[in-house]
């Protein structure tokens, strides 16, 4: 029991912010042999104030208390409330306790003092702080939460993946290709103290970047399109990676897009040469934040650890399949399409897109099947929390009279590249597949 036994006596409760705390207490009046219960509920306290929530008794009257609610009925506002209990001269505080929306802060004899959740449910001394979690796949604006005072923010942001160059169109029976995957854009993570942030923090997220366009009969696939930045104000950037090269109409290598680095976008890919990886960049597979150059043949070391993956380019003869790298944490690049050899109908396979949580090549997208109805290369899978999206896979080649080369697949949202179309058929209406897009940016805060 709380006993307020003077006329001098008394318990109040003290709030520390403009809210609204809603007090009931039940008592019972001892005097000498006469007992009287009694209770009070106390009109809402709005402001931050020391309101009396147990009066004191009337001369020979000892009050016992025995239970006693206090329950923050505010929407949007935290409160700390103190109990204390005076004797007219000294103040003693019984308990602190700060109350989140619509908590509760019990007293009951024989129980003592309990903190409830907004949902009735007693929070134990071991129970997890509160915790605010944002998500953002366009963009937005990141609101510091006020229903609790955080002290720590957590951001992890992935930039966008560039999109897959598109598979040439064939006009004669040469040596055609299949465009290249688009680089994998950038995992970034920082971890701020709360009160460094302002009550609010734009975040901006473009796109992924657009895959390439089929030219007509006889002329190169287009290229593929660099990702975007994804921005958290101006206090961090996850970079984007670049778009894969068009395939060429004759033997002549193709480029894949460099993947995203901590420090810089990845570069597009283009005839002969890869695109290269952000800075700080990694000609072969990556370590911590460096982009990854993508490749100009069959070679599968486009690998990154936090930084985009390469796309998958094709030597100026393809004779083998080219797999989009992979990334632990960031995007994985796009594979690259489908592509003819000298002699129709022989084609060479193209390659599947890159995965994320992986240090090895190919794991993505599907690569399409080739032949007279070609397929799109398979979609990538899209990111988590924790981890960037998949590359496209390559689209497959035709040798339809008819029909078009496959689609590159499109890369797996945070940041997976998009694969490169297949290459076209020999006739007039048949023409390169388009490449694919690249995967959106994403930003995930969490504040506690």
């Amino acid at each position: 029991m709380i006993n307020v036994l003077t006329t001098a006596d008394l318990l109040t409760v003290t709030t520390s912010a403009a809210g609204a705390i809603s007090v009931h207490a039940s008592y019972v009046d001892l005097n000498g042999t006469t007992v009287t219960p009694g209770r009070t509920n106390t009109p809402s306290i709005t402001t931050a104030v020391t309101t009396t929530v147990v009066a004191s008794p009337g001369a020979s009257t000892y009050r016992n208390v025995k239970f006693l609610s206090i329950t923050n009925t505010s929407a949007t506002i935290q409160n700390t409330v103190t109990v204390s209990h005076t004797d007219g001269t000294i103040v003693e505080k019984l308990t602190v306790s700060l109350l989140g929306t619509n908590e509760t802060l019990l007293y009951a004899e024989g129980a003592g003092w309990q903190r409830l959740n907004n949902a009735g449910t007693p929070i134990s001394a071991g129970t997890a702080a509160p915790v605010d979690t944002q998500t953002f796949s366009a963009t937005g604006t990141w609101t510091k939460p006020t229903t609790f005072t955080p002290t720590t923010v957590l951001v992890r942001m992935w930039g966008q993946g560039g999109g897959g160059g598109a598979g040439a169109s064939l006009a004669t029976a040469v040596v055609a290709k299949g465009g290249a995957g688009g680089g994998g854009g950038a995992y970034v993570t920082q971890q701020f103290t709360a009160s460094e942030l302002g009550a609010t923090v734009s975040i901006s997220i473009n796109g992924g970047g657009a895959g390439g366009v089929p030219g007509a009969i006889g002329i190169a696939g287009g290229a593929g399109s660099a990702g975007g930045n994804t921005t958290f104000g101006t206090l961090l950037t996850a970079y984007g990676g670049g778009g894969g090269a068009g395939g060429g109409v004759t033997a002549i290598a193709t480029g894949g897009g460099g993947g995203g680095g901590a420090g810089g976008a990845g570069t597009s890919g283009v005839t002969s040469t890869a695109g290269t990886g952000g800075i700080p960049t990694a000609a072969t597979n990556g370590a911590g934040g460096q982009g990854v150059t993508g490749t100009v043949s069959t070679i599968a070391t486009a690998n990154a650890e936090r930084g985009g993956a390469g796309g998958a380019g094709s030597n100026s003869t393809p004779t083998a399949t080219s797999l989009g790298g992979s990334s632990l944490f960031g995007g994985g690049a796009g594979g690259s399409g489908s592509h003819h050899s000298a002699t129709i109908p022989n084609t060479v396979a193209g390659g599947t897109g890159g995965a994320s949580g992986s240090y090895v090549a190919g794991g993505g997208g599907a690569v399409g099947t080739d032949g007279a109805t070609p397929t799109a290369g398979g979609v990538g899978t899209n990111g988590t929390s924790y981890q960037g999206g998949g590359g496209g896979g390559g689209g497959g080649a035709t040798y339809s009279t008819t029909l078009s080369g496959g689609a590159g697949g499109a890369g797996g949202v945070n940041g997976g590249g998009g694969g490169g179309g297949g290459c076209g058929g020999a006739t007039t209406s048949s023409v390169g597949g388009v490449g694919g897009a690249g995967g959106g940016g994403f930003v995930v805060v969490v504040s506690w």
